[in-house]
């Protein structure tokens, strides 16, 4: 089994042409995430998810695993999604396709990025404790 070099790895995804009505209801986001997030095989602490006035959704799903966070601009056709795993194990793909379909998308883009490189952080704290 290989060591993690990092404390947490983050997967961003920008969903495009999704449907304007879907990703403006409130009820519809955090039903979605929730199956997202059991597609997905990660554990939900709890679940915040806000309406904004006249339009538009945030939310932040904490998971055991860390959070699944969220944005729709329904003017935009657009969502911006945040998953940030503690480790690379979770098969995030079957929640990502399953998100796609439900908010109706017609593609989307996905990035990856690791965070608190561990050497990074060792090096940080070694030359904090010299001083």
């Amino acid at each position: 089994m290989m060591k993690n070099t990092h404390l947490g790895y983050q997967k961003t995804i920008d969903f495009y042409g999704c449907d304007p009505e879907k990703i403006n209801a409130r009820d519809f986001i955090e039903h979605a995430l929730l199956k997202a997030a059991g597609l997905m095989k990660l554990t939900v602490i709890n679940t915040t998810i806000h309406e904004f006035s006249p339009i538009g959704i945030s939310g932040v799903i904490v998971i055991q695993e860390s959070h699944i966070a969220i944005h729709t601009w329904p003017e935009h056709s657009y969502v911006a999604l945040d998953i940030f795993t503690c480790n690379q194990s979770y098969a995030l793909e079957a929640g990502i396709l399953w998100l796609k379909e439900a908010f109706g998308a017609t593609h989307y883009e996905e990035e990856d990025s690791k965070r608190g490189a561990l050497k990074r952080i060792e090096a940080h704290n070694a030359m904090k404790n010299e001083n």
